[in-house]
């Protein structure tokens, strides 16, 4: 019952957090971030102590203790069909309810000054509570149904959290598009987990895995593929990574919960957790969108001033290459990489939210309501005046540029690894995984370096707003401290050779990467291996190359940056970067302008001709012919027929009246005619 109750209260917690805000806000006011303070805090020490009962792979003998936690209960039956809801606690989810209690914990310390004129100030807390409440529901449910009810249940917080702000034109139209194109995802999985359940009889994630041995190889791979859908859209894939630039209309600090550590990595998790029952060519399948929502997205970033955009296509990078990863079978690394990435992305977004911070307090002392505090040309020289927010933003971005003794280098040389490993294998069209790999990570050490001389290094872009810039205060600058410590590669490791990836962390994790269906994951896993120093040679040498080129052209000025973009545009690289690809313009093309034409034209049906001519036309028969039916019956049947009738009976009635005279010489005369009638006609017959 004590086992129970603990992992419930990861539910309970967050849950009572939004309940008592919700209904209570307005009462206790500014103390609400108390309230989800205290509670996520109680939740977070509750996740200490869950994690402190994972077993740790024993890497010298090849074995470990198997610990888990696991209940379940029949939430309802009909017919043959039962659905059970549960948890399932292994080291995997105690990792994830940790990360989400930390990052849900700082996130609420940060917001407590970030948002703190806000007039929803108890609102903003309510909603982070049912967040979380919807995020550690999808960590620990044992089936893809009980995962799928809180999935959903995190596509309605986070559209209320990147909403907002729902006064401002731009948010509301953000939230409903991260909403909409997440339902597009969101049916495939449903569909694909319903097809997993006929098949198997069973939403339990460990029953599918066993199950599904007997299933035809074709339809599993789409039924893998339509859950993995719903990743596709949670964790901002290509064709559907296009919600979440929009969603940084939300506050920042909501960034680095959601699209930083939380939300975004949803996807990635339950595509961890499915693994092993995916087919080869859905892994391929998965490896290629990886692949491509990598390298399309670290392009598009680097054209992008709003400091807070190149963080968001940064994100969708990332979660890019843990997809790959699972995609070449090494799951471990992507794991490894999620959590790396919540640490320093999170990190990077509350920097952001630092200096946009700062940037609106300047502003808000000029008077300056047109300057836009969020895009990196009205900075510049900010070193001096944030140093704090500007040592933490370079340590993080040291660690998602992949440079030795920091956290991104480890989980990322181990993705490489993997993609080179899968290229070795394969060859032919595979060499595109490994490009692509290599090629973002290249990119991606460029424009975050840009970010950096562009934000805090050079000359002030505009003195006068320079001149107001300060250091954010403690309960901004105190998660930035921590989440940096957790950028470096010794808080994974506890050892301070930079090269080696194997620590406490690892050693927790190492065993997920050990069983597939239908995969030999010991050939794999040695292929990785095998491919582990190609790869981490050709990772420094790219990103060396990356930052060498931000250092000549933003630091030094070197290069003209201008020249640099009319050489790029030459085969319309940079009209491409700028432009996102033209996605949302194709989708625009072909997709929004047909379906506004489609509903122009059934509105037009609708109204113009069946409403207008159809039912309007029908009404105007009806109002005719119930005229002639009233004139009908009124003057026709009523007047004539029915009134007639006992007219005619009066005017006989009266006039036998004067028959009946009482004088009795008349009815013998009467008598009399009748007689000689009937005599006449019988002489006749």
């Amino acid at each position: 019952m004590n086992e129970t109750f603990q992992i419930l209260s990861f539910l309970i917690l967050p849950i009572l957090s939004f309940i008592i805000l919700i209904f209570f806000g307005k009462r206790i006011k500014e103390h609400s971030s108390t309230v989800g303070l205290s509670l996520i805090g109680l939740m977070l020490l509750n996740a200490f102590l869950l994690i402190s009962n994972a077993q740790p792979y024993d890497k010298s003998s090849g074995s470990y203790d198997k610990w888990s936690l696991y209940n379940s209960f029949e939430w309802f039956s009909t017919g043959n069909l039962s659905v059970y809801l549960g948890y399932y606690v292994d080291n995997i989810t105690a990792i994830m309810l940790l990360v989400v209690a930390l990052i849900g914990f700082l996130v609420h310390l940060y917001s407590t000054e970030y948002m703190k004129d806000d007039p929803r100030y108890s609102r903003y807390f309510a909603f982070l509570g049912i967040f979380i409440f919807s995020m550690n529901g999808i960590v620990l449910a044992d089936s893809l149904i009980m995962m799928y009810i809180f999935w959903e249940l995190v596509g309605l917080s986070s559209f209320l959290l990147i909403g907002f702000w729902f006064e401002k034109k731009n948010p509301p139209m953000a939230a409903n598009k991260a909403f909409l194109t997440n339902r597009v995802g969101d049916i495939g999985m449903f569909i694909g987990i319903m097809i997993l359940y006929f098949h198997v009889g069973s939403f339990n994630i460990k029953e599918i895995i066993s199950g599904v041995s007997d299933m035809n190889s074709g339809l599993l791979t789409l039924a893998g593929l339509l859950v993995f859908m719903g990743a596709v859209g949670k964790s901002a894939q290509f064709p559907l990574h296009i919600w979440l630039p929009n969603a940084m209309e939300g506050p920042t600090p909501v960034s680095a919960l959601i699209h930083a550590a939380t939300m975004v990595a949803a996807g990635v998790y339950m595509t961890f957790r499915i693994f092993p029952f995916l087919t080869p060519d859905a892994l391929s399948v998965i490896a290629v969108i990886g692949a491509i929502t990598a390298l399309m997205a670290a392009i598009t970033a680097i054209t992008r001033n709003d400091i807070k955009a190149v963080l968001a296509y940064s994100t969708i990078s990332q979660l890019g290459y843990m997809i790959m990863a699972i995609g070449v079978g090494a799951p471990v690394y992507a794991f490894f990489h999620l959590v790396t990435h919540a640490m320093f992305k999170a990190c990077l977004f509350l920097c952001s939210g630092s200096v946009i911070h700062a940037m609106h307090h300047s502003l808000h002392h000029l008077d300056d309501h047109h300057t836009d505090p969020q895009d990196m040309n009205n900075m510049g020289g900010l070193k001096n005046k944030m140093p704090i927010t500007h040592a933490a933003m370079l340590i993080s971005t040291l660690a998602i540029a992949g440079v030795p003794f920091f956290s991104g280098f480890l989980s990322k040389d181990g993705i490489l690894a993997a993609v080179l490993s899968y290229y070795y294998k394969y060859n032919d069209w595979t060499i595109i995984l490994p490009i692509a790999g290599f090629g973002a990570a290249m990119i991606t050490a460029f424009y975050m370096f840009r970010l950096i001389f562009k934000t805090f290094y050079g000359k002030p872009m505009k003195k006068e707003i320079y001149d107001h810039i300060h250091e954010s205060p403690l309960p901004m600058t105190i998660p930035l401290i921590l989440l940096s410590v957790l950028s470096l590669a010794f808080s994974f490791t506890a050892n301070l050779n930079p090269l080696k990836s194997w620590g406490w962390f690892k050693a927790l994790i190492y065993k997920y990467g050990k069983y597939h269906n239908f995969l030999n994951m010991e050939y794999v896993n040695k292929g990785i291996k095998n491919a582990h120093y190609d790869a981490m040679y050709l990772s420094l040498f790219v990103a060396f190359i990356g930052i060498a080129l931000s250092v000549l052209i933003y630091y030094l000025k070197k290069i003209d940056v201008e020249k640099v973009a009319r050489l790029f545009n030459l085969v319309g690289l940079y009209n491409l970067s700028k432009n996102k690809f033209y996605i949302d313009k194709i989708y625009n093309i072909i997709l929004y302008k047909p379906f506004f034409s489609q509903t122009k034209f059934a509105s037009f049906v609708d109204w113009d001709i069946y409403d207008q001519k159809i039912i309007d036309a029908w009404g105007w028969i009806t109002l005719k012919i119930s005229k002639y039916a009233g004139i009908s019956d009124y003057s026709i049947l009523d007047q004539k027929i029915i009134d007639g009738s006992s007219h005619l009976t009066q005017y006989v009635s009266s006039k036998l009246r004067k028959t009946q005279s009482g004088i009795i010489q008349n009815y013998l005369l009467g008598v009399l005619a009748v007689l000689v009638v009937i005599i006449v006609v019988i002489n006749q017959i």
